[in-house]
C-alpha cells in the first residue's frame, strides 16, 4: 500500500478513535467516490464505512434536522450529510435554506446539489453564489459521468500520471472533484479539458513545493501554449487567507 493510502487510513482511524465518526465518514465517502481505489485500501475503507454508519445514522426527527440547518457552518455541513440519506422531495425547503446559506462552503452545497441530481429532483431550485443567483432543475444537470470535458480531464491525468506517479494522479483527481462541486450547478461543457488539467497539475505541484517540476512537466507534454484555467478552488484558498 502506498504512502498516500497509509496516511489517509491513519487519519480516518484517528478520527474514529476520537469518535468523530461523521468526519471520518465524510473522508471515506469522498475517497470511495473516486474513479479508482486499489483493492487493499478499498476493503479497509469499506469496513471503516460500515463501522461509521453504525454511529452516524441519519436523524429521523425533523426538529433535530431543523436545528442543524439553522446552526453554524459545521452543523449545516452535518445537515447536508444527513440529508443525502433522505428523500429530498420531502425536504425541498431545507435544501433551499442550505443552498442560500452564507456560511456553508460551496463545495458542500455542490454535494447537496448532486444528491438532488441523483434523486432526479425535477422542480426549480435557486442558489446564490458569488453575487449571482442561479435557478436550475437538478434532474436536468449533466452528471459528471456524462460530462465529456470532465471525463477528458480525468483521462489526461491518467495518461500523464497513473502509471508512473499514481499518488500525484490521485491528488489531481481529488482537486478536479472539488472543482466540480464548487462549480455546481454549472458543468464543464464549455471549457477546455487541457486547460483545466494543466491548471490542476500546477496547483498540485505548488502544494507539494515542486513548482520547478511544473515547468518540466509542461515542456515534456508540449503544453507551453496551453493557458491555465482559473479555478474556483484556487480562489477559495485566496479567500480563506484574507
Amino acid at each position: 500500500m502506498n504512502s498516500y493510502y497509509q496516511s489517509l487510513i491513519q487519519q480516518i482511524q484517528s478520527l474514529m478513535d476520537a469518535k468523530d465518526y461523521q468526519q471520518a465518514l465524510t473522508l471515506i465517502s469522498s475517497e470511495l467516490a473516486m474513479p479508482y481505489v486499489p483493492s487493499e485500501p478499498l476493503d479497509i475503507l469499506q469496513a471503516f464505512k460500515e463501522e461509521c454508519l453504525v454511529y452516524t445514522k441519519p436523524a429521523t426527527g425533523l426538529p433535530e434536522l431543523e436545528t442543524l440547518i439553522h446552526g453554524n457552518a459545521s452543523m449545516q455541513e452535518c445537515a447536508v450529510n444527513q440529508m443525502k440519506e433522505l428523500n429530498l422531495r420531502n425536504h425541498l425547503e431545507e435544501v433551499q435554506v442550505l443552498l442560500n446559506s452564507d456560511q456553508l462552503e460551496n463545495e458542500i452545497k455542490g454535494e447537496l446539489i448532486e444528491s438532488c441530481m441523483e434523486q432526479k429532483i425535477n422542480v426549480p431550485i435557486t442558489m446564490k453564489r458569488d453575487g449571482c443567483e442561479y435557478t436550475f432543475i437538478p434532474s436536468e444537470i449533466i452528471p459528471w459521468q456524462e460530462d465529456g470535458i470532465y471525463m477528458e480531464t480525468l483521462e489526461h491525468f491518467e495518461n500523464w500520471f497513473s502509471n508512473d506517479n499514481p499518488t500525484f494522479y490521485r491528488f489531481c483527481a481529488r482537486l478536479l472533484e472539488q472543482e466540480r462541486l464548487e462549480m455546481r450547478p454549472l458543468d464543464f461543457l464549455e471549457m477546455d479539458s487541457l486547460s483545466i488539467a494543466k491548471s490542476i497539475v500546477k496547483l498540485v505541484n505548488e502544494a507539494f513545493g515542486q513548482s520547478e517540476m511544473f515547468e518540466v512537466f509542461e515542456a515534456q507534454n508540449g503544453l507551453e501554449n496551453v493557458m491555465c484555467t482559473p479555478s474556483l478552488i484556487e480562489r477559495r484558498g485566496e479567500t480563506d487567507e484574507n
